[in-house]
C-alpha cells in the first residue's frame, strides 16, 4: 500500500481552507450582517456561497480531466483568493455576497479536483488510506475553523475572510512545486471525445460541453434561489414559485442536451461536425446505476447534516444558550472527533472487509439516531448532552464519507472526476436544502411560540407590548439587540428559538432514515488488490517455471547422454 506524503502535504492547504471557510464562517455570519442591519438577509450570506460551490462542480470537472488536475486546481485557488479579497474589503452586502459567490466558484474546484487527484490510484487500499488522510485534514479544519473564526471575529468580521488570501497564495506556489508531477495530467487525444488531435490550449476550450454548463448553472441557481427566498416568503411567492418552475425545465433541458451528446457519440457521424468533440459534462450512464444514485443520496443526507449543524446547533449556541462566539466556536469543536474518529473507524473496516458498503450503511445508521438525540438534548437544553450527541453525529458521517467516495470510484472507474463532483453536488445541494427546510420549520415554530406567549396573558402589559412590536416589526434586527430587551421576553425569545431549531432537527430525521434503507441493496465492488495479488503471483510461477526450465532440460540432457556415454566406454 503506497502513500504519498508529498501529495498529502500539496493538498493539505486546499482541503483544509474550504473546510475553514463554512466551519470558520457558520457562526460568525451573524456578525457582518448586523453591522449592515441586515439580520433578515442571514440565509443569503450562508447560500451565495453554497450556491457557487453547488452548480459549477461538473465543470471542473471537465477541467480536470481536458486540462489536468494540477491546472484545475491553480484555477480553483485563484477564484478563491480573489473571492476571499472582495470579501475583506466589503463595504455593502452587495459587495460581500459577490466576494462570497466567487469564492464558492474557487471552492467548487477544490471541492471537485482534490478528491479526484486522491482517486486516482487503482489500488483499493491506496484510496482507502488517501481517503482517510482527506478526512483526517477535513477534521483538523473542523477543529481550526470555529475557533479561529471566534477569534477573528471578536477584532472584526474582515479578519475570518483575509484569513483565506495568504493560506491561498501559499497552496498555490506548493502546490506549483509538489503536485505539478504528481498527479494526473490532461486526457491524451485517444481519450478524449471523437479523439481530437489537436491538443491545443485553445483547441480544449472547444471539448468542454458550454451548453451543458450554462444550463446545468442557470437551473441550479434558479431553484436555489427559491431555496433561500422559500423560508421567508412562505413558499408562496411569484418569485419563488417562478423560480422553481423555471429552474426544473432549464434542468429537464440540460438532461436533454446530455441526452443528445450521447445519442451523436454513439452515432459516430461526420455531419456532427465539432458537436461530436464535445465531452459530456453528465454522462447519463451514471444515473443508470442504482448504487451510484443511492450514493448520490447519501452525500445529500451528509450535506444536510454537516452544513444544518454548524448553523443551527451555532444559532442554538448564540442565540439560546447565550455564548459568545469564540466561546460557541469551542462548544462546535465537538463534531470535530467524531468525523475523525468515524474515519479511522471506516479505514479499518474497510481493510478488514474489503468493502466500503458496511461503514456506509453503519454511518447512516448513527447519523439517523443522532439527529434524534439531538433534539432531545436541546429540548432538555442541557449542553453537554447536545455536545455529546453532535460528536456521535459526526462519527456517522466520518463513517460513510470515505467509504462513499470508494465506493463510487470503482463503481465508476472510467468517470473518476465527474462522479466525485456529482457525489460532492448531491452533499452542496443537501446542504442548501437542509438549510432551506430547517429554516422553514425554525421560522414557523418560532412565529407559532411567540403568537401562544402573546395570546397567553401570562406576561405583563410592558413586556407584552415590547413582544408584540418585535413580532410586527419582524422579529431581531441583529443579535445585539437581545441584549436590551426586558429579560421576559429575551426568555420568551430564547425559549422560541429552542423550540423552532429543536423542531428543525426532527425534520430532518426522515431523510437521513430512507438513506438507510436504500443503503441495504448497495452492490459490492471487485477488490483490485486481491485480483492484482493473484495476477502477479501467476506470473511469479510462470519466472519461476522459466528460470527453472533451461536447468531442467540440461539435467536432462545430461542424464540422456550418460548412457551413451557409458556405451561407448
Amino acid at each position: 500500500m503506497k502513500f504519498d506524503w508529498w501529495l498529502m502535504c500539496a493538498l493539505a492547504i486546499p482541503v483544509i481552507l474550504e473546510t475553514l471557510d463554512y466551519t470558520g464562517k457558520s457562526f460568525s455570519f451573524f456578525l457582518p450582517l448586523s453591522v449592515f442591519n441586515a439580520l433578515n438577509l442571514q440565509s443569503y450570506i450562508g447560500t451565495s456561497y453554497l450556491l457557487a460551490s453547488t452548480v459549477f462542480l461538473p465543470l471542473f470537472a471537465s477541467i480536470a480531466d481536458i486540462y489536468g488536475r494540477h491546472f484545475g486546481l491553480q484555477l480553483s485557488l485563484l477564484f478563491f483568493l480573489v473571492g476571499s479579497a472582495f470579501s475583506t474589503g466589503a463595504v455593502n452586502m452587495t459587495m460581500l455576497l459577490a466576494g462570497r459567490g466567487i469564492a464558492g466558484i474557487g471552492a467548487a474546484g477544490l471541492l471537485t479536483i482534490v478528491p479526484t487527484i486522491l482517486s486516482d490510484s487503482s489500488s483499493l487500499d491506496t484510496n482507502n488510506i488517501q481517503q482517510f488522510a482527506r478526512f483526517f485534514l477535513y477534521s483538523l479544519g473542523f477543529c481550526l475553523g470555529p475557533v479561529i473564526g471566534g477569534f477573528l471575529v471578536t477584532a472584526s468580521f474582515r479578519w475570518v475572510f483575509a484569513i483565506n488570501i495568504p493560506s491561498a497564495a501559499l497552496a498555490m506556489v506548493l502546490c506549483f512545486f509538489l503536485l505539478r508531477k504528481r498527479v494526473k495530467g490532461a486526457k491524451s487525444s485517444e481519450e478524449l471525445p471523437g479523439s481530437a488531435k489537436s491538443t491545443t490550449w485553445i483547441i480544449k476550450l472547444a471539448l468542454i460541453d458550454w451548453i451543458g454548463t450554462f444550463l446545468f448553472v442557470i437551473g441550479g441557481v434558479l431553484i436555489l434561489l427559491a431555496l433561500n427566498w422559500g423560508p421567508n416568503d412562505d413558499w408562496k411567492t411569484v418569485r419563488v414559485v417562478v423560480c422553481l418552475a423555471v429552474g426544473v425545465i432549464v434542468f429537464v433541458a440540460c438532461i436533454l442536451w446530455e441526452v443528445v451528446l450521447e445519442w451523436k457519440h454513439q452515432a459516430s457521424s461526420l455531419a456532427f461536425g465539432a458537436l461530436y468533440h464535445v465531452q459530456p459534462m453528465l454522462p447519463l450512464e451514471l444515473f443508470r446505476s442504482y448504487d451510484i444514485c443511492v450514493l448520490q443520496y447519501g452525500c445529500f443526507v451528509s450535506g444536510i447534516v454537516m452544513f444544518v449543524m454548524f448553523y443551527f446547533v451555532a444559532m442554538f449556541m448564540t442565540v439560546v444558550s447565550g455564548l459568545s462566539p469564540d466561546q460557541a466556536g469551542i462548544q462546535l469543536l465537538y463534531f470535530a472527533p467524531g468525523i475523525g474518529g468515524g474515519s479511522l473507524v471506516s479505514i479499518r473496516l474497510i481493510k478488514r472487509f474489503r468493502q466500503p458498503i458496511y461503514p456506509i450503511i453503519a454511518g447512516l445508521i448513527v447519523m439517523a439516531v443522532g439527529l434524534g438525540l439531538i433534539q432531545m438534548g436541546m429540548q432538555k437544553n442541557v449542553q453537554g448532552l447536545v455536545n455529546g450527541f453532535m460528536c456521535m453525529t459526526g462519527f456517522g458521517v466520518g463513517l460513510t464519507a470515505g467509504p462513499n467516495a470508494v465506493q463510487a470510484r470503482f463503481l465508476m472507474p472510467d468517470h473518476v472526476a465527474v462522479t466525485n463532483a456529482l457525489l460532492l453536488f448531491f452533499r452542496a445541494l443537501g446542504g442548501t436544502v437542509g438549510l432551506a427546510q430547517c429554516f422553514t420549520v425554525m421560522n414557523a415554530k418560532v412565529n407559532s411560540y411567540i403568537v401562544g406567549q402573546i395570546r397567553s396573558d401570562a406576561i405583563s402589559s410592558s413586556d407584552l407590548n415590547v413582544l408584540e412590536a418585535l413580532y410586527n416589526s419582524g422579529g431581531l434586527d441583529s443579535i445585539q439587540s437581545l441584549d436590551g430587551l426586558p429579560p421576559v421576553v429575551q426568555q420568551i425569545i430564547r425559549d422560541a428559538f429552542r423550540n423552532g431549531v429543536r423542531w428543525s432537527f426532527i425534520s430532518l430525521i426522515p431523510w437521513a432514515g430512507l438513506a438507510v434503507i436504500l443503503s441495504l441493496f448497495l452492490s459490492k465492488i471487485p477488490d483490485p488488490d486481491a485480483q492484482k495479488t493473484d495476477h502477479e503471483e501467476e506470473m511469479e510461477l510462470s519466472e519461476q517455471d522459466e528460470t527453472r526450465k533451461p536447468s531442467d532440460e540440461l539435467e536432462g540432457d545430461e542424464h540422456d547422454d550418460m548412457p551413451i556415454q557409458q556405451q561407448n566406454h
